[in-house]
């Protein structure tokens, strides 16, 4: 979810208003992702939203204070939104929670509390998250068993096997061209839809929803 910052300051506000206007627009998804799911039978059962990455908390006091209260805020909405129960969606968090506001955390308890009970769907939240921090974090989990450390063990330790989910079919990425070390094990034979033109509180449904033809109309092989 980039482009927060520029969508603010290209109309002179500052950068929390941007992510505010981000955390609309996630909303936005989440209700037409919820829609385009019951008119095809679950065709896009998991999504991930890189809510916070590893390298944003390194950024200014006074914007962490505003996009932690945006995360908050946000995360307390979607416990409580129509079409997140509606579509039987269970939302999981992934990335380093260590170091958060203690309401961050609460508010991410209150949500996955709130639809551990449901499996039509999966939404991931990647917050805190890195890619290579996540591989990092899956070779020592694979040293500290005693386990051979090989490409078998290491996938066993990712997010995506943890959580039962399989690797990533399609990433979408707002006015940049590259993925930013996104789920980096599990991404290899992931297809890129890249939107140039649009910064993330810019993007719209049929933006998504052209992504996903897009990724249909594709020949996948997988390298072979």
């Amino acid at each position: 979810m980039d482009g927060n910052r520029r969508y603010a300051k290209l109309r002179g506000y500052k950068a929390v208003w941007g992510h505010w206007k981000g955390a609309t627009t996630w909303l936005n998804l989440i209700e037409w992702w919820s829609y385009f799911n019951s008119h095809k039978n679950d065709e896009v059962k998991y999504t991930t939203f890189w809510a916070l990455s590893k390298e944003n908390l390194q950024r200014s006091s006074e914007e962490l204070a505003g996009l932690f209260a945006v995360l908050t805020v946000t995360f307390r909405s979607i416990a409580f939104t129509a079409s997140i129960h509606r579509g039987q969606v269970r939302v999981r968090f992934i990335g380093a929670l260590e170091g958060l506001p203690q309401h961050v955390c609460d508010a991410i308890k209150l949500l996955e509390k709130e639809t551990e009970h449901y499996s039509r769907a999966v939404m991931l939240v990647a917050v805190g998250y890195g890619g290579r921090d996540e591989v990092l974090r899956a070779v020592r989990d694979v040293q500290d068993s005693g386990e051979v450390l090989n490409e078998e063990s290491v996938s066993r330790k990712t997010f995506c096997s943890r959580l039962s989910i399989s690797p990533v079919d399609l990433i979408i990425r707002t006015s940049e061209s590259r993925t930013s070390g996104f789920m980096l094990w599990d991404t290899q034979s992931a297809e890129l839809h890249f939107i140039q033109d649009k910064l993330w509180p810019e993007l719209t449904a049929y933006d998504c929803l052209h992504a996903v033809e897009s990724f249909a109309s594709r020949e996948r092989r997988g390298g072979k």
